[in-house]
């Protein structure tokens, strides 16, 4: 295509976007003009040009580094793949999906941006919600998502509550099993770590019901069992809680367990150290 056509291009696509991606579509589509994302604030950069030019390679890109990384670096990577995808093809739902999915691991170990980003990822969680009601990614994202806002701006935890476990609640039931049951593994951190009636959603009961069940379905991810031995301790029964405590550490790493268990594994070393467990 002619460079003049390219520039007709790149602006009317532009003309429907907003913000940074307006001006990446501009970029993107220009010749010789390496649009950057990151690089501020101390964020690497990632040129689009050097990340794949189909929509497929750069779904896979994301999902590569999701399941073998969490460094901050590999993560901006994946994310910048995802905004190229939208460009290339707007209104996705397997490229906004899985946008939520690494704003929810940045949000997580980026805390001085914590909220930014889980900010990002809750709006394309949303924006995946509305182009399939019907699947558990978008709710599922949703919740973790208005989790973190809440983690990262307490001002609005107790009207972001309400959202996590209205929208963790229905992943669930769309589908229970979906990413090892990670929605009611979501519930169940709520109701353990959220303020009891009448303040908040917590009940430790039902959390130790919920991730029991979990626990038992999905063997594999050994989250239900820190989060059992949470609710334990909780609780002062300490001898369920090493016990499981002790799954977590001697769980074998593989498969995502392998790059989301380190901080697992010291918390649960730490707590046995409390109780004067080996």
């Amino acid at each position: 295509m002619p460079a003049a056509d390219r520039l007709r291009a790149a602006d009317r696509f532009a003309r429907g976007r907003r913000g940074l991606t307006a001006a990446l579509a501009l970029l993107f589509l220009l010749p010789g003009c390496p649009a950057l994302i990151g690089g501020g604030g101390g964020l690497p950069t990632v040129p689009l040009d050097e990340l794949p030019a189909t929509q497929r390679e750069l779904l896979a890109v994301a999902d590569k580094v999701h399941r073998g990384s969490r460094r901050v670096r590999d993560l901006i990577r994946a994310r910048t793949a995802l905004l190229k995808a939208e460009l290339l093809a707007e209104a996705s739902f397997s490229t906004t999906w899985r946008l939520a999915r690494v704003d929810s691991v940045l949000a997580r170990l980026d805390e001085g941006r914590a909220a930014a980003w889980a900010t990002e990822g809750l709006a394309a969680a949303e924006r995946a919600l509305a182009l399939a009601p019907g699947k558990a990614h978008g709710h599922l994202y949703r919740a973790i998502c208005a989790g973190l806002v809440a983690k990262a701006t307490p001002t609005r935890a107790e009207q972001l509550m309400n959202t996590v476990v209205e929208a963790a609640t229905k992943a669930a039931e769309l589908d229970p099993h979906y990413e090892g049951g990670e929605a009611r593994r979501v519930l169940g951190a709520i109701y353990l770590y959220a303020p009891p009636w009448p303040t908040g959603v917590g009940d430790i009961d039902e959390a130790i019901a919920v991730l029991e069940v979990v626990a038992e379905e999905h063997p594999e991810d050994p989250r239900s069992h820190f989060y059992l031995a949470e609710a334990y301790r909780r609780t002062d029964d300490r001898r369920r809680a090493a016990e499981f405590y002790r799954r977590v550490l001697a769980a074998k790493r593989r498969g995502l367990w392998a790059v989301e268990g380190p901080p697992y594994r010291r918390d649960a070393r730490e707590r046995l150290r409390e109780f004067g467990s080996p």
